[in-house]
Formats: structure tokens, C-alpha cells, sequence
């Protein structure tokens, strides 16, 4: 007892008024709620002992008293003595009980039993005021008299506790014990509380089959499961069979009762189950066409089954002749009854069922007997194939790779003995159990032991890998039975010692199934896991050196050995394999090189895409084994013989290929070591097979391979490296710049692409100097966006390939109402002042930024160049809502769309939703339906101020609501009550007779309209007809039981009742009564259907279903089940929600991005615009425009966007042309008349592309030219013009090809290879030594540039842009891979780079990337990339092809 209370029972004396079986059920429902604590903490006092009912105070009171005073609980001895006072305990016991409940400091005072009783919502009786006028403190002496006085009726409390009745009946409650589904189950079948469990576990193992998500079986899942062993044609037929209720899936009640009534019970029911399975039209006959169905099908299945009949090659037409006398005919119950007695297929189709729902569907054999006739005759079926090859139905069984299991002769025949010798009496077959056998249905023992192969196995390898003694026969040592039945028998035998399983194959020019006994032994192995070790080398004093370490030991020792470091504690030792042995593998030389990965894939958990396989000699002799390009080699033809060692490479997670790295490893050691002969990858390659080769992963380095084999592939960058024009430009001097090493690196990366390697490239040197000076970017090896580096790496070569040595102070000047072709002249005359290379040539072009005042329409102009344009995908700013409508007649609900703007306020979706539904706004609620106890109103969405984008929901429920309109005034009304689903089951485990039954919610709430207004009279029976009505769609049909239902007809069915719910009046929970008071613990007062006025108490009523009625009558699949209306589909396309990216509503072209691209934009209030005109801050909308285009147009699709708080990735297609695309229509506009900068070039030699003015700035100058305002306009011309127009005004020995040079010969790449190994000069003193490359080649430009400033059409009159690269990007954010297509200007066939994998792809398949394509490249048409080479002639080069120049800055990634 609590402090301040006297104890009223010890706990010996508490524990005897309860029998031993009630004390271990409460000490096990106590461990259970209390989860092993110990103690009731008080929720679970008041919820698990008292149900809820007592009112707050007085839980809390009655938990003080029993709990310890040193803790914070009930332990398990006070509860039972709170137990045996209140239940079991004397009339004194309990009055004392009372006592203490009202005085919580021993002391009777009148102010506290006012101020309790008021608190638990009681009146406060006169008598009890009366007991204490002269009385202020009442002992308890006088209060028990007081008591014994009043017999306890004066309050709700103290009626509570001295009510005998009351309590004797909560003691012997009147409720019978509820049954759960599977006794109920059992009433109704042939089949025992038993099977039916076991039925269970195998029905939810069948519709979770390929990892289906649904919670029933559907029609796909049925065929994918009974396909395995049975004719396709009959699948559908029986699927409707077991499908009652006639609603496209199979529910567990179908399921049993369908097994029941095709496996058990007399013959006759089984038969009556295959008329169902016939009459396709449910209408109880069978009509000419079913009968045609039904021919059919027992031709299939006497081909099936191989048992010669005299229909089995007869047409089903013939047969149904037989059978019916016209096509008018007709085929009755009884009709069909007695003609099954005489066809012979009818009983093998029976036994093929009964066969299908034992092995496949895991029904138990009902006897020992039952059992091996089930196994011999599906054995003795799947087994034709193999014995007689003119068998014509080919089954999944007999299929290549097919799984078919060894069993010992031995016990095999010792299994048939013990079953055929069983006592066990049992009927024919065909009438497997009488009803008179049910109650017999026990699980025979087996006495046969384990399945023991021990005589049959000459070594076990692994548990996957058995090896057979050899001269083994089949019949004589062994018998080869399926996978269906070995997953049969292993349910009931279990295997002691290693499992014998082999595969199905076929020799070629031998059409027959074999079982390859004795296949090839394999050693599968995978490559070595290495933990990165700490390099010995690096560089103390810099702190970065540790973030920026590769991730992989072996990149550590192929960057060190690269660069000439001795990085021995990095590399792998000299006993270290590279390879490890995962396990052993038969592998059938018969059977195909690609199902055989796809077994490996299985087997590892892996995708084919994430595995290669190789042959392996040893760790550094691998041959590739190709199952992708040919499908039908085979192990034998690939090379297999016993004991072959396969390596199995599986891709690393940062999308690297170990095996990769291993090759560049032992290619880089060998070039550190010394200069002997070419590698092996160096051959000669045609023309045509140039600008082929992949770039290896180097760790999540996609994004760099993607961006480098798009550039790669722009032409005249490429010509540019190629001819080694940067040797001459590069910018050593340039403080912004990587002093040459971007530039070098990537052109000897270039080289190498175009040159004769044949295998895939490390960009190890690229890679190195973006880490160095790509900040903290691309220190790391996470995964980057390849937009970003890109971008970086133009950047770079720009910066490198700078020919502005002295860069000069630009002013940037306003606008000040200049015209545009004014203001971009000057910028671009600015911007070409210090920034002039190739880079600038091919890839800038000019950006119009205008900022336009709202209030006084002033603008402020600028130009900014570009050299990778982004992008927005179309912005739709509305939002996309559902809702679900559920109406008042019962009839399916329905799912709207509705897409409206976000700034809208909630009532529009209320006027959208009364258009699409045909309703009135005031018939329309939204309710909160996430319990199943209650339906409350989403109160949010009567506020009608309240904003679209403010809710935090996308999917609402709505109901239809009753309306009643008001005579006076033109005002609706709407009355209506909640109905909610419940049922009681009986629980094993319960610590107070109040907590004996659970109450489980389900389901979806109801509204019943009530008009309590008007004068018409509402009867229960009103009530019972509205709730039935509404509920029609979820009730199973009982009309006609014995013709559409699969029960036994000798069951206790009672579904005779016109309602299968009883309704109760219940508070807003569901759980208490609203007309009893809380003393009474009642659960709810039923009212019955009859034509008395229903009683309104402003609560709920409770739809009890009792439990037979539940599991047998409500269909609970049902309860989501939903009509589509149109408006769902046409908004989810226009969202690109669950759409098809090929539905053109769904997609966006690149035109509609453009114009996204310069469309005003209204400035947030955070950018403030400072108007020069009205000299404040003031609102302002921005708008950019394209002013010019450059020769390679790169745009940047921009499909990751921020959205509430959170990166996301748009995969909205995005449609772009591959040829002939005019991007000059979204240029600005350009001013008719231009007078000022309408000039003409005054020099001859002068070209308008920045390598023309390189002589400007050049440092063989004697002194600078700054470029000012002589130099005029045609620096911002395109300088693709000069040469497109007039290429006739070359000579022709001028003219120098145009090809890309010869790859390098084999001796010029030793002696760079000895060279770029040998010792290293500080300082390069000669420029002309013997390395320097032969002068470029020189072409000849146009001198004739005049044009106009101000014509639009200065961008080469509207040229054409075709589409020459793009990369794509799969994959979610922070997760994806980057793809690059790209096109061979040589052969002008595109390929796929995926990494270090290069194919050829159609360009259809382009069409296909539009919801993944994030960067695209295209250049002008008729591009002559001659006039964008610098001239060189002269010159010298500015540094070494191979001089990477050091730096103390640079932390080495080793």
C-alpha cells in the first residue's frame, strides 16, 4: 500500500482468493505488458488493468495507494492485492478500499471529498452532505457505517465498488468466447485449425513471390506460381475458381476454402469446384463457349499428363460434340455431374489439382499413402521429358539450369515401403476424406529418419559443391526428383549431411534434358579487399595531405611510382595475392557462359552490369570471358575445363574496377623501372578506330571521365592539342592560372585518347592537377558534378593557355541609357583586354543582365561572357493534390486530381473538387482519417485564408456530407453521426476481467446522415438500411452459397443473417458506452433493427462484426480500393508523377528551357534593387538575354533543384535536337541603326579571333599593346565567318589537311618514356633542343570582316548547331553515374562512354536519354576550325611536352 494508507490485504492472504491458473495468467500478462521492468507504470495501470473507464482522478488515487512508496510503479504482488480487494474481496475490504480512495492523507475531511468527487465528474449526494454538517472529520469507523448504512448507492465511486451484481458479472461475463479465423476457417472447410496455420505461413510466402508488395494474390503472381507445374491454359480458370468474391485477387479465405473444395471432402464438391473453374460467364450454366473452354483444356491436359486418350488429339470442337447436341445446348449442374463420372480426364485433372495445392500450394498430405501418390505421380510427369523424347509440352522442370535434387536409393525405397505398408485407411484418390474423417486429421509420425546421401557422395567441396562417386545410375543408386518436391519432402524429412543438387542441360544436335552428374569443378575467385596503409612519404608539413590520400592503397603506388616517388610501404607486398578463393562451383561445359554469370550474379547478390568475369592462369595472366556479346557459347567453347580458375570481379561502390587498377599498377611499375619494350596495349589502330579508348574510374571519378571524352571530341580543341599548339601558349607567369599543368596534363591525356593505346586510360596526371588546384572540390574521392568541373577545367585551360601576360585595369562602366550594341561592345572589348586563348574562341560567348525598376521602368544593362550556359527546366509554381471522395450511396470511391496554384487559398480546391464531383461546396468536408477510432475534421481546410503551398499535405480524404436546408433562412444544414468499425477478441493473456476482450479498430469510418430537425421519425432500422448500403461493396455475396462458394456444405454456415454487425451506441473513441455511466464498464448498448426512434446521444456508433461474420463476410482488400477518374491521370502526367518520360505532355524540349532562360524574373524582396532614378532601394524584375553565341555551344540542363529545404533530382525529359538546331532565335534584339561602331578593320593581316591579337600581347612584343578602343568592333564578331564564306580565295597549296596527326611511332613514345623517367632538370635551359616538336601548321585567314555591329544577324546569319556530345546523368542525387555519348567526327558514329567502356550505339537510342541528359554539346554547322589556329611561325615553344613543373603548395596525393 501507497503512504498514507492502511494495508487492506497482505499478499499471501491477497493471493489466495485467486485459483493457481488465474495467478500464472496474471504473472504472464504482467512480464508481457511490463516488457521484463517489473513495475505498472501508471498509463499501463490505467489502460491494461482498468480498460480506460475510471475517470482520471480516481486511477490516479487508486495508483497511489498500490504503488511502492520507493518506486514509481505496481509491482506484481501489489496489483494482486489491488485485484483480490476489488474483485474478490469482502463488503468491508472494499469499503475500506473506499475509505482510502477518499482520503488521500488518512483523514476524512469534508473539503476533500468534494473536491475528488468533483474532479471524477460526480455529483455530490445530499446524504453525504448531510454525514458531514456536524461531522467536519470523519473517522473511518464512522464512514464504513456510514456506508453499510446507504448499502454504498450514494455516488458513482462507492456504487462501483459495493455493487455484488455488478461485479459477479464482470467475474462471469456472459461472452461467449470469441473464435479467431482459423476455428472459424475450419467450420466452414474440410481442413483442421492445424492445416489451415500451415496454409497461412504458405499463402504469405506465395503473394510475397518476386518480392510482390501487395497483400493478396493477384492473377500475375497465381500464373508466375502455378506455371511452374501446370498446363497455362486451365491457370486463369482455376485462379476464378478460387476467387469468389469475383474481385480479381485471392484473399487466405479464398485460398483455403478454394484447397478445400479441390482436395477434400466427396467427390461430387470436387467436382462442382471444376464447374466453377469452366463457367467463365458465372452464370451457373455452361454455354457452348465453355464448353469449348473446357475441351480445351483437357486436351492440354491429357498432353500434359502423357496418358494416351482417345480426345487427347482431337480438336475441342469434335469434343464438344460429344457433349453437347447443338452449339444451343447447354450444360446444367447435375448434367455435369453425371457426365464427369464417365470421362477419364476430369479424374486426372482432379488428381493434377490435388497434386498442384499439396506440392505447390503446401497443403499436408492427409496420410502417409496420400503422400507418396502425390510424390510418384508428379515425379512420374516431370520425369517424361527425360525419358521419352518425342514428349511434345515442354516444362520449366526440363528447361536448361533447371534444379533437380539426388535422394539415395536406399532410403528412397525404404520411404516407399513405410508409406505403402501404412495402416492407414484411406479411400481412392478421387475421394480423398468423407466428412465423417475430419475429426482425424492428426499428423502421422514418421519413423523413417533423415534423408541420408552418404552413400552417393565420393567428397563434398563445399555445401554447393558435391562430388559423386562415379559409375553412378539412375534407378539403381539414385532417384532425381524436382525442386517442388525436394522443397516438399524437406518439410517433412529433414537431410542429414550435404545437399546433392544438379542442373539441367542440353547437348547441341541432342534435343533431350540431361542431368550433367559430373560437371566441371571451379575455383571462383574474387579479388583481394585491402585497407589503405599510410604513406612513408608524404609530406609532414602539409595538412592536407591526409584528406587528399587516395582511397585505394594500389592508386596511392601507381600516383607515387608516376611521379617518381619510392612509395614502398604503399605498394602490395611480394606474398600478397591479389586474388582470393571464394569458393568452389560446378559448372556444366554444356551450359552457356551467360547463364552462368547470371548464376554467379544470383549467387553474390550482384547485377550482370556489376560483374565481369575472366579466366584466370594466375594473378597477372587474366583472359576476359565475354557473356554479354555472344549468348549461346558455351563453357566448353569458352575454354572450360576441370578445375579452371574463374575470377569474379565485382565493381567497387565507387563505380572502379579492382582489376583496373591492379593492370595500371603493374603498368605504371614497369615504366618507373625501366624503358624496355612498348606495353603490350600500343598497336597500330585505323583511322577510322581513333578516339576510342575509356578513361579507368579512379574512384567516383565519372564525372571527370564523362566531362574529358566530351571535350575530347570537340574537334577543334582537339586539332589544337593535337598539333601541339599549346606548347607554344602556354602561360607559366599567369598568377590565376596552374602554371601549365592543367594544360600539359590535358594534352597528353588528349594524345594518348587519339593515339594507338588500345586498352582503357588512367587520367592519373589529370586527375593529380585538378586535386591540386581544383581547391577543396576535388581533393576528396566523393562523388562531383561533372557541370562543376567542367566548368573548372575550362577554366583552367584558359587560364593556362592565357596569351595576356600583363593583364590591364578595366572599369566596368554603367549603362547610363547607352544603346546595347554600345554597352556590349565595351565589355567585350574589356573582357577580350584580358582574357584571349582557344578556350575564348570556341567556347565564350556574351550574356545581356537587365535589371528593370518597377516603379520608374529604369534599366541597368550589363554583359557578362559565358562559357557553359544553365539552363532552368520550365518551372510549373502550382501544385499537384488528390483527394479521395467517399460518398453517401456506398459506391466506390473516388480519386480526384486537382492542380492549382500554390498561392491560391483552400476554398479553390473545394470549388474544383464540387466541379470534378458534381457536388455542392457545402456537401464536400476533409476529415483527418490516420486512426481508425475516430473521424475528426481537417479543420486546416475550413480556413479559408489559408494558402495551398501552406499545407503540409499533398493526399486528402474527403467525405460527402448529408444537408439539410433551413426553411427560413437560404442556409444548408448538415447533421450527420460516425459510424467506426470494431470487433472483440478474446485474449489468453489478461491481468483484469475488464481487459479480457481487445477491442481491434479497422477499416473506414462511416457517415450516416441523421435530420433531427424536421419532423420525420429516424427508426433503428433506418440506421441498420443506411450503414448496410454503404457497406455492400465490402460484404461477400450470400446469395446462392452452395453455387459460387467453395465452403463444405455440410458446415455451420451461418451467413443466413440479414446483417453480419450488431450496432452499439459508443462515446468518440469507440471504446466506452455514451449511455452508461463509466461503473458499468459497458463496451456499448446494441440497438436492435427494428421501427423504434433511434436514440441520439451526441457520440458514435460502433459497427461490431462478430468474428465468424468478420473473417467469413468483410472483405478487407477492399477497404482502399478506388476509382481513378480521369483528372488523376492527366494532372500526374503534366507533374510527372508516375508518368511515362515518352508521353510528350510529360516532357520539355530545349527550346522551352531557352525560353524559361529569358523570361523575366521577379526579384525577391531580399534584392532590393538601388534605382539609380529614384535613388533608393526599390523592387525590380531581372531578365537575361543571349547576345552572343560561340562556336561550341555547351548548355547545362539544371535537374538539380532545391525544393523545401532539400536537394532534388528533376528526371523531366528533356526533348533536344541533334541537328540542324537554330539557337539564334533567342538572341536579344539588336537596334537598327548603329552609327558609331559600324566600322572597318584598317589592317590586313588583322583577325578577329583572339589567337589574331595574340601578337598584341605576346612577350616577344618589344612593348605591350594594351587593347583599347582601336580595336573595334569585329573582336566581338564570330570568328566561324571568316572562312565559311569564301574558302575559294585559298590557294590550294596554301591549304594544309585538315586531319589530326599520325599517332605517335613506337620509338618517339621510348624515348618520351625515357626522358619522362630520367632524371629531371630544375629548369628548361634550350627551348630549341632536340624535343621540340616541328613548327604547327599555318593557316590563312580571311581578311574581308566588314559587318555591321548592329545586325541581328551577326552570328553567322542564324547558323545551325549540331549536336556532337552530351553526358548523362543516372541515378538519384549524391548516388548517380555519369554516361557520355559522343560522336567520331572520323567515322560519325556515336559511341557510348561508360568509363572504361566504349560502344557503338544507334543514334535512336539518343531519343532514349531525354530524362537523363544533363550536359550538351553542340557546334555550328560548317565549322572550319583552321581559322581558330594560332599562328605560331617563328615562335618558340614555351616549355617541354613532358616538364610538369613542381610546386611547394602541392600535397601529393600519394
Amino acid at each position: 500500500m501507497g503512504i498514507g494508507s492502511t494495508k487492506i490485504l497482505s499478499y499471501d492472504e491477497a493471493s489466495k482468493r485467486f485459483s493457481q491458473n488465474d495467478l500464472d495468467r496474471i504473472e504472464t500478462a504482467f512480464r508481457d505488458v511490463t516488457n521484463g521492468a517489473n513495475e505498472l507504470n501508471y498509463i499501463s495501470f490505467k489502460h491494461d488493468v482498468f480498460c480506460n473507464f475510471l475517470p482520471e482522478k480516481l486511477a490516479a488515487r487508486l495508483f497511489q495507494i498500490y504503488a511502492n512508496s520507493s518506486r514509481s510503479g505496481v509491482s506484481l504482488k501489489d496489483l494482486i492485492c489491488c485485484l483480490a480487494v476489488i474483485y474478490h474481496g469482502s463488503e468491508k475490504e472494499r469499503m475500506q478500499l473506499l475509505y482510502a480512495l477518499f482520503t488521500p492523507t488518512g483523514i476524512l475531511r469534508w473539503h476533500d471529498v468534494e473536491q475528488f468527487l468533483s474532479q471524477c465528474g460526480d455529483q455530490l449526494p445530499e446524504e453525504l452532505k448531510n454525514f458531514f454538517e456536524n461531522n467536519e472529520i470523519i473517522t473511518q469507523e464512522k464512514f464504513l457505517k456510514w456506508l453499510e448504512y446507504h448499502q454504498g448507492h450514494t455516488t458513482t465511486i462507492t456504487d462501483w465498488l459495493l455493487d455484488e451484481q455488478r461485479l459477479y458479472e464482470l467475474l462471469t461475463s456472459s461472452l461467449e468466447k470469441t473464435s479467431d479465423q482459423y476455428s472459424i476457417l475450419a467450420g466452414v472447410t474440410h481442413l483442421s485449425e492445424k492445416e489451415i496455420k500451415e496454409l497461412e505461413q504458405s499463402y504469405y510466402q506465395l503473394y510475397t513471390w518476386n518480392n510482390n508488395r501487395q497483400q493478396h494474390m493477384t492473377l500475375r503472381i497465381f500464373s508466375s506460381i502455378l506455371s511452374l507445374a501446370f498446363p497455362s491454359i486451365l491457370i486463369q480458370g482455376v485462379f476464378e475458381g478460387f476467387d469468389e468474391n469475383r474481385d480479381e485477387c485471392i484473399d487466405f479465405k479464398e485460398f483455403v476454402c478454394g484447397i478445400s473444395a479441390a482436395c477434400r471432402g466427396p467427390q461430387f464438391e470436387r467436382f462442382k469446384f471444376l464447374f466453377r473453374v469452366f463457367d467463365r460467364d458465372h452464370d451457373g450454366i455452361l454455354n457452348y463457349s465453355d464448353v469449348i473452354y473446357m475441351t480445351s483444356c483437357l486436351i492440354e491436359v491429357s498432353q500434359f499428363v502423357s496418358i494416351p486418350n482417345i480426345h487427347s488429339k482431337t480438336s475441342p470442337e469434335v469434343y464438344t460434340a460429344e457433349i453437347l447436341p447443338t452449339n444451343d445446348s447447354v450444360l446444367k449442374p447435375g448434367d455435369f455431374l453425371i457426365w464427369c463420372q464417365k470421362d477419364g480426364l476430369l479424374i486426372e485433372l482432379l488428381d493434377l489439382i490435388f497434386q498442384t495445392c499439396h506440392v505447390i500450394f503446401g497443403l499436408r498430405p492427409l496420410s502417409q499413402q496420400d503422400e507418396v501418390t502425390i510424390v510418384k505421380h508428379f515425379l512420374h510427369r516431370e520425369k517424361y521429358p527425360f525419358t521419352k523424347p518425342d514428349v511434345i509440352y515442354h516444362r520449366p522442370t526440363s528447361k536448361p539450369g533447371a534444379s533437380w535434387y539426388l535422394i539415395s536409393m536406399d532410403w528412397w525405397l525404404r520411404w516407399e515401403a513405410l508409406c505403402t505398408s501404412s495402416i492407414i485407411n484411406s479411400k481412392e484418390l478421387n475421394n480423398k476424406k468423407s466428412p465423417s474423417t475430419k475429426l482425424n486429421k492428426t499428423d502421422n509420425s514418421r519413423e523413417l529418419g533423415d534423408i541420408n546421401n552418404s552413400s552417393l557422395i565420393e567428397k563434398v567441396i563445399s555445401n554447393d559443391c558435391v562430388q559423386l562417386k562415379p559409375g553412378l545410375r539412375h534407378g539403381i543408386h539414385f532417384e532425381m526428383i524436382p525442386e517442388l518436391l525436394w522443397i516438399f519432402l524437406r518439410k517433412y524429412y529433414r537431410c542429414n549431411g550435404p545437399v546433392v543438387c544438379r542442373k539441367v542441360i542440353y547437348r547441341k544436335k541432342i534435343n533431350k534434358p540431361e542431368l550433367d552428374l559430373y560437371p566441371l569443378i571451379t575455383r571462383i575467385y574474387r579479388n583481394q579487399i585491402l585497407s589503405p596503409q599510410p604513406s612513408a612519404t608524404t609530406n609532414t608539413n602539409n595538412n592536407n595531405s591526409q584528406s587528399m590520400q587516395f582511397v585505394y592503397p594500389l592508386l596511392n603506388y601507381v600516383s607515387a611510382s608516376m611521379s617518381g616517388l619510392n612509395s614502398s610501404s604503399n605498394s602490395v607486398t611480394s606474398n600478397t595475392s591479389r586474388h582470393i578463393l571464394a569458393c568452389s562451383y560446378f559448372v556444366s561445359q554444356y551450359q552457356t557462359v551467360r547463364s552462368l554469370a547470371e548464376e554467379l550474379s544470383i549467387k553474390f547478390g550482384k547485377s550482370l552490369e556489376e560483374i565481369r568475369l575472366w579466366m584466370r592462369y594466375n594473378d597477372n595472366d587474366l583472359r576476359p570471358i565475354d557473356f554479354e556479346s555472344i549468348d549461346d557459347i558455351t563453357c566448353q567453347e569458352a575454354g572450360f575445363i576441370q578445375n579452371t580458375d574463374i575470377l569474379l570481379e565485382i565493381r567497387n561502390n565507387d563505380l572502379t574496377w579492382p582489376e583496373e587498377l591492379y593492370t595500371l599498377a603493374t603498368r605504371s611499375k614497369a615504366l618507373a623501372a625501366s624503358a624496355l619494350s612498348p606495353s603490350n596495349s600500343i598497336g597500330n589502330i585505323d583511322e577510322e578506330g581513333r578516339g576510342q579508348i575509356g578513361l579507368s574510374n579512379l574512384g567516383n571519378t565519372c564525372f571527370l571521365n564523362a566531362a574529358v571524352q566530351c571535350l575530347s571530341h570537340s574537334f577543334p580543341l582537339t586539332f589544337y592539342f593535337l598539333h601541339k599548339y599549346h606548347l607554344f601558349e602556354i602561360n607559366k607567369d599567369n598568377p590565376i592560372g596552374m602554371q601549365g599543368n592543367i594544360a600539359l596534363c590535358y594534352g597528353q591525356l588528349i594524345a594518348k585518347l587519339w593515339g594507338n593505346v588500345r586498352g582503357p586510360l588512367a587520367p592519373f596526371e589529370l586527375r593529380g592537377s585538378v586535386a591540386k588546384f581544383g581547391s577543396s572540390r576535388f581533393t576528396d574521392f566523393q562523388q562531383h558534378d561533372s557541370q562543376e568541373f567542367l566548368s573548372f577545367l575550362l577554366d583552367g585551360l584558359h587560364e593556362d593557355l592565357n596569351r595576356v601576360y600583363d593583364k590591364p585595369y578595366v572599369e566596368l562602366k554603367d549603362s547610363d541609357d547607352r544603346s546595347d550594341e554600345d554597352v556590349a561592345h565595351e565589355h567585350w572589348s574589356n573582357h577580350l583586354a584580358r582574357n584571349t586563348s582557344i578556350i575564348v574562341d570556341l567556347f565564350h560567348g556574351l550574356l545581356r543582365s537587365q535589371v528593370k525598376c518597377r516603379i520608374c521602368e529604369f534599366k541597368s544593362v550589363r554583359f557578362d561572357p559565358f562559357n557553359i550556359l544553365s539552363l532552368p527546366l520550365p518551372i510549373d509554381t502550382s501544385i499537384y493534390i488528390e483527394v479521395k471522395l467517399i460518398r453517401l450511396d456506398g459506391s466506390k470511391p473516388i480519386r480526384y486530381g486537382i492542380k492549382l496554384n500554390g498561392e491560391l487559398t483552400v476554398d479553390h480546391i473545394k470549388t474544383q473538387l464540387a466541379i470534378l464531383s458534381e457536388l455542392s461546396i457545402e456537401q464536400i468536408a476533409f476529415f483527418d482519417v490516420t486512426s481508425p477510432t475516430c473521424l475528426r475534421r481537417y479543420t486546416v481546410m475550413d480556413y479559408n485564408h489559408t494558402k495551398i503551398k501552406q499545407l503540409n499535405l499533398r493526399d486528402f480524404v474527403a467525405y460527402e456530407l448529408p444537408l439539410l436546408k433551413l426553411t427560413d433562412k437560404d442556409k444548408y444544414l448538415s447533421i450527420y453521426i460516425v459510424a467506426i468499425h470494431r470487433r472483440l477478441e478474446r485474449q489468453e493473456r489478461y491481468l483484469s476481467p475488464l481487459t479480457r476482450h481487445k477491442i481491434l479498430f479497422f477499416g473506414q469510418s462511416i457517415i450516416i446522415p441523421y435530420n433531427k430537425v424536421d419532423s420525420i421519425k429516424i427508426t433503428n432500422k433506418n440506421i441498420y438500411e443506411n450503414i448496410s448500403k454503404q457497406l455492400e461493396r465490402l460484404l461477400r455475396k450470400n446469395t446462392n452459397l452452395t453455387c459460387i462458394s467453395n465452403h463444405a456444405l455440410d458446415c455451420d454456415d451461418s451467413l443466413g443473417q440479414r446483417y453480419p454487425f450488431i450496432l452499439k451506441h459508443v462515446k468518440e473513441d469507440g471504446r466506452r458506452c455514451s449511455l452508461c455511466p463509466w461503473n458499468r464498464f459497458c463496451l456499448g448498448c446494441s440497438f436492435e433493427s427494428d421501427e423504434k426512434e433511434f436514440l441520439y446521444t451526441n457520440g458514435n456508433i460502433a459497427i461490431e462484426w462478430e468474428s465468424s461474420a468478420y473473417f467469413l463476410r468483410y472483405l478487407s482488400g477492399h477497404e482502399q480500393d478506388v476509382e481513378i477518374h480521369s483528372s488523376v491521370k492527366s494532372c500526374r502526367l503534366g507533374n510527372n508523377i508516375e508518368s511515362n518520360n515518352d508521353e510528350p505532355s510529360s516532357a520539355v524540349t530545349l527550346e522551352d528551357c531557352l525560353q524559361s532562360f529569358i523570361n523575366w524574373e521577379n526579384l525577391d524582396n531580399k534584392e532590393m534593387f538601388s534605382c539609380k532614378r529614384c535613388k533608393q532601394l526599390q523592387p525590380a524584375d531581372k531578365k537575361l538575354d543571349i547576345w552572343k553565341l560561340p562556336p561550341c555551344l555547351i548548355f547545362h540542363i539544371k535537374r538539380f533543384q532545391l525544393s523545401n529545404n532539400r536537394w532534388i533530382k528533376s528526371p523531366r525529359p528533356v526533348r533536344f535536337p541533334i541537328r540542324s538546331f537554330h539557337p539564334a532565335k533567342f538572341l536579344a534584339p539588336r537596334s537598327s541603326n548603329v552609327n558609331s561602331i559600324a566600322t572597318s578593320p584598317t589592317e590586313d593581316n588583322f583577325s578577329d579571333s583572339s589567337s589574331s591579337v595574340s601578337s598584341l600581347s605576346s612577350p616577344t612584343m618589344s612593348e605591350p599593346v594594351l587593347v583599347s578602343s582601336s580595336v573595334d568592333n569585329n573582336l566581338i564578331l564570330s570568328p566561324a565567318r571568316l572562312l565559311n564564306e569564301n574558302n575559294s580565295n585559298l590557294q590550294q597549296d596554301q591549304i594544309i589537311t585538315t586531319k589530326l596527326p599520325p599517332p605517335e611511332s613506337q620509338n618517339e613514345i621510348i624515348i618520351k618514356k625515357n626522358k619522362r623517367f630520367g632524371r629531371r632538370k630544375k629548369k628548361v635551359e634550350n627551348q630549341n633542343d632536340k624535343f621540340n616538336i616541328p613548327c604547327p601548321p599555318k593557316f590563312i585567314q580571311k581578311n574581308d570582316r566588314s559587318l555591321s555591329f548592329g545586325d541581328n544577324s551577326f552570328d553567322t546569319d542564324n547558323a545551325a548547331y549540331n549536336l556532337y556530345a552530351f553526358i548523362c546523368h543516372y541515378g538519384v542525387i549524391g548516388g548517380g553515374h555519369y554516361v557520355s555519348f559522343v560522336k567520331n567526327h572520323i567515322n560519325q558514329q556515336w559511341y557510348c562512354f561508360n568509363d572504361s567502356s566504349c560502344k557503338p550505339v544507334s543514334e535512336s537510342i539518343l531519343e532514349q536519354c531525354s530524362s537523363s541528359a544533363y550536359l550538351l554539346f553542340y557546334e555550328r554547322e560548317s565549322l572550319d576550325h583552321r581559322c581558330y589556329m594560332p599562328n605560331v611561325e617563328g615562335r618558340n615553344q614555351v616549355v617541354n611536352e613532358l616538364s610538369l613543373t613542381t610546386d611547394d603548395r602541392w600535397c601529393s596525393l600519394m
